[in-house]
């Protein structure tokens, strides 16, 4: 897989069979691999969840990246980021993380959504012990 700057890192409902996947995703991307990153998922309580940068623990999900820039433009607007508007702003920061394989090998930085504060407060989010998000 060649990531690219259209290569994100996906942990709920853009997940391949997710919610969102049909309509964002299906036939948008030209790769999709199981992958993870450092950080603690969290169950918003709203049907999607947040994911916080922080710590050694695993969040589990894929590496999609986009065939256009287009595509992966609609992302940022599903996921309330605009690059535009101050982080107290957005519901959700895209941030660059080390990514790696299920195995642990490191692939290299990617984009990831980061929930925040505001808004994980305002959920009042719970931790997601295995850091997986059920489809």
């Amino acid at each position: 897989m060649s990531l690219t700057e259209l290569t994100v890192f996906v942990y709920g409902t853009l997940k391949p069979g997710g919610y969102y996947w049909p309509r964002f995703c299906e036939g948008k991307v030209h790769s999709v691999a199981a992958a993870k990153i450092h950080g603690v998922l969290y169950d918003l309580h709203v049907g999607y969840p947040g994911m916080r940068s922080a710590g050694a623990d695993w969040v589990q999900g894929y590496l999609l990246t986009f065939e256009s820039a287009a595509d992966f433009a609609r992302i940022d607007a599903l996921e309330g980021y605009d690059p535009c508007r101050p982080d107290s702003a957005n519901e959700y920061r895209r941030i660059q993380v080390d990514c790696y394989s299920p195995a642990g090998q490191a692939l290299g930085q990617v984009w990831a959504y980061e929930i925040s504060d505001a808004v994980l407060k305002r959920c009042k989010g719970t931790r997601i012990a295995d850091g997986n998000w059920p489809i």
